[in-house]
């Protein structure tokens, strides 16, 4: 249980957990869309949202890959998806960023 009012019910009740895990990524594609730094307070916040350290982690990992196909489908979306690719490694620097930030954000799960 945590030391948070209302942490351990948004944790263990199904409905809750699911509406604030919802609520969460949202929360955290809007902060990604601003700067980088939101990616890990994403993590952060679908992190403190999970019932476990495991599923903390997990669930940052999963925050990743959102915000990634997100970030791909804007990309195609505005027609200039073949360009980026072009880049070459500066997009697997991206791609790396968009998976590892919002993990080490999601570590917030194992002090609260």
């Amino acid at each position: 249980m945590s030391s948070v009012p209302g942490l351990g019910r948004l944790r263990e009740e199904p409905l809750i957990h699911w509406v604030g895990l919802i609520v969460a990524t949202v929360a955290g594609l809007g902060l990604a869309s601003l700067h980088w730094l939101g990616l890990v307070a994403g993590g952060a916040l679908v992190g403190l949202v999970a019932t476990s350290f495991k599923r903390a982690l997990l669930g940052g990992l999963g925050f990743g890959v959102v915000v990634l196909l997100v970030w791909v489908s804007t990309l195609m979306f505005g027609g200039v998806l073949g360009e980026v690719l072009a880049t070459g490694q500066f997009v697997w620097i991206a791609v790396a960023v968009g998976l590892i930030a919002p993990v080490i954000g999601s570590l917030v799960r194992g002090i609260v």
